[in-house]
């Protein structure tokens, strides 16, 4: 959940602030028939575009074609084909975050922040592309994307990591890397805010991270209390079902949704592939069943919660100790949410995202509520934030492992929302 709460649905329109400078409105698409040089990245800017909002699998070369006014074989002048075209697209997004980090020529925190938030909003579509779409590509691919993006990660260390001396190195990597999933949240938001103040915010909202108060520890934890995705459900032991619901949920975020079959699944139990049709419709039973499943029990976390809690400031308290806890344990569930509800038949998209929306919406009110006068677009704003950070060091398996990970998270986000301990 969390930032995928309100991530945009394929084949949903992206709303972005009208002053914001991304690729592809800096770039005019040119009349029909006409060459201009620099058809490249016109035709990167409108696939940006398009599998940002529709979703790589649901656009085709035809429709890239289409935005930049020419035929499709005028793409295969630059590209061998649309793998190749997505690869070049995310490519390009991180590089240009990454030389947003380069251009800091000083160890000066304030300079790189400013410069990865200037990056962020002129890349919005970065944490989309990168999160959801990238998972779209062959393994070795994906692989190299990820190392682009471990070595800005790596630069900016460099850069915030000497403000917090007194944290061990894995705890700085922590705080480095929940400060830029803070940032890339803008790609899941639909807030319209002025560039200048939306530049402010973002800047504070690195910057409370930076500054969270956590135990400066964080060696990895020992293999028996390595947060793990675990059983969906808290029944012991486990039915067969639930034996095949994990493994599923394990391959699907492992491999994505398209690339495991039944038989993988039933393997990764030991049994065979049509004896999985003996609990399931199919694959996409399986996948409907992880999803509704997660999104069901974070809203009964939620209103069982809630009503126990004795004022606003327990309350959303509570709801970002729930949600880290929920994360850490189910990240393979986490990773379902965000990256594959797209394959999800209408009506249970439409469930989930009802579910993702109300609980969204009580941390928004819960926050407004705590510091009065905050502005519902900055409170959605740091929501979405401090969810991201969840989410994204939740599935990174450097970072979820280690020791004490849940309340140095919880101690992050309750910095981004600006909550007393």
């Amino acid at each position: 959940m969390s930032t995928i709460l309100h991530r945009e649905e394929p084949g949903r329109r992206l709303h972005r602030p009208a002053e914001e400078n991304t690729m592809a409105e800096a770039v005019p698409t040119p009349p029909r028939g006409t060459r201009p040089r620099n058809r490249r990245q016109l035709i990167m800017a409108a696939a940006a575009e398009l599998f940002a909002r529709d979703g790589y699998a649901h656009v085709s070369m035809g429709d890239v074609a289409d935005a930049v006014a020419v035929r499709p074989s005028a793409l295969y002048q630059h590209f061998r084909g649309k793998d190749d075209l997505l690869y070049e697209v995310v490519n390009h997004e991180l590089a240009a975050i990454g030389s947003a980090v380069e251009s800091v020529g000083t160890a000066d925190r304030r300079a790189a922040i400013r410069a990865i938030v200037a990056a962020s909003l002129d890349h919005r579509g970065t944490g989309v592309l990168w999160q959801r779409e990238s998972r779209h590509l062959a393994p070795a691919a994906r692989d190299r994307l990820r190392e682009q993006l471990v070595t800005t990660g790596r630069r900016y260390a460099e850069l915030v990591g000497p403000r917090r001396p007194e944290l061990a190195a894995p705890r700085r990597e922590l705080i480095t890397w929940a400060s830029l999933a803070a940032l890339m949240s803008i790609s899941f938001q639909r807030i319209r805010l002025p560039r200048a103040e939306y530049e402010e915010l973002l800047a504070a909202i690195a910057e409370d991270v930076l500054d969270a108060r956590i135990e400066p520890s964080g060696e990895e934890a020992p293999a028996a209390s390595t947060p793990s995705t675990g059983p969906l459900t808290s029944v012991e032991p486990l039915t067969r079902r639930d034996e095949l619901l994990s493994a599923a949920a394990r391959l699907f975020a492992e491999r994505g949704y398209r690339t495991v079959g039944v038989d993988d699944v039933g393997a990764a139990v030991g049994i065979t592939g049509p004896s999985v049709y003996h609990h399931f419709d199919g694959k996409l039973d399986l996948l409907v069943t992880i999803m509704l499943r997660g999104a069901e029990q974070l809203r009964h976390q939620m209103s069982r919660l809630l009503p126990l809690s004795t004022d606003d400031a327990a309350a959303l308290r509570g709801l970002a100790h729930s949600y880290t806890a929920y994360s850490f344990a189910n990240s393979d569930v986490m990773d379902l949410l965000i990256a594959e509800t797209a394959h999800l038949p209408d009506r249970e998209r439409t469930a989930i995202r009802d579910v993702q929306r109300s609980y969204v919406a009580e941390w928004v009110r819960l926050l407004r509520e705590i510091h009065g006068g905050l502005s519902d677009g900055h409170a959605r704003v740091r929501v979405q934030a401090a969810l991201n950070v969840i989410n994204d060091t939740a599935r990174t398996p450097s970072l979820r492992t280690q020791a004490g990970i849940v309340p140095a998270v919880c101690a992050i986000v309750r910095s981004v929302l600006r909550l007393t301990p």
